[in-house]
């Protein structure tokens, strides 16, 4: 739909808190809840572990793994920057998906 002065509508973009922001974007994916899911299951893995049981490519779960890792959603050891070709294990930290879960139900009923 065009405005009266021809121009196209500006989206609106709301100024969410980060917490929820973070929320929706792994909220939204279903890799990366699948990657969650299988981790609470497995417990501790390394990508070769989790491959074996999502139907996923390699470079696509790195990405959702790093991607998590940034959010806080799942922790590695060893961290960054002290692999050097040690194989990495990653777990899942359930307080942190229950703090943004929390925060976005928050957000979502306006507390």
């Amino acid at each position: 739909m065009f405005r009266q002065d021809r121009g196209m509508p500006r989206l609106i973009r709301p100024n969410l808190p980060s917490t929820v922001e973070t929320a929706i974007g792994f909220l939204g994916s279903r890799a990366q809840a699948d990657v969650l899911r299988q981790l609470a299951i497995l417990g501790p893995s390394t990508v070769g572990q989790l491959q074996a049981v999502l139907e996923i490519g390699r470079p696509s779960l790195n990405r959702h793994l790093e991607a998590l890792s940034r959010a806080g959603l799942i922790e590695t050891d060893p961290p960054r920057g002290l692999r050097q070709g040690r194989d990495v294990t990653y777990e899942v930290q359930p307080r942190r998906i229950r703090h943004l879960l929390r925060a976005y139900v928050d957000y979502v009923e306006g507390r």
